[in-house]
């Protein structure tokens, strides 16, 4: 996966930012609320016009919208007993976020 440095949201407050990093976080067992708030904050985000998103070249636009969907449709449908595809949920959820969240930087000792 390329990762690619694009802006990002402007401010974000620190309950929001410690859910991201949570959903992120590959040892953090996804639930469906944790899936419908990062569905929930990337509508809220396009219903604002958020500057960043605004910023985004439209093929990344586009994906974005299409791991959107994809992570909808995992979620509708996600059996209860299976977490075979949380990884691929985490994806789409990060991915659809791009350009909204800080970019992972490496913490320097």
């Amino acid at each position: 996966m390329v990762v690619s440095v694009m802006p990002e949201s402007r401010s974000h407050s620190p309950e929001t930012l410690s859910k991201i990093k949570q959903i992120a976080d590959p040892r953090h067992i996804l639930c469906r609320e944790d899936m419908l708030w990062v569905l929930h904050y990337v509508q809220q985000k396009v219903a604002q016009g958020e500057p960043a998103l605004l910023e985004l070249p439209k093929p990344r636009l586009l994906q974005n919208f299409q791991y959107f969907g994809e992570a909808a449709l995992l979620l509708l449908h996600r059996s209860a007993a299976g977490h075979a595809q949380d990884e691929r949920i985490r994806i789409c959820l990060q991915e659809a976020m791009h350009g909204l969240v800080p970019a992972d930087r490496p913490e320097r000792s």
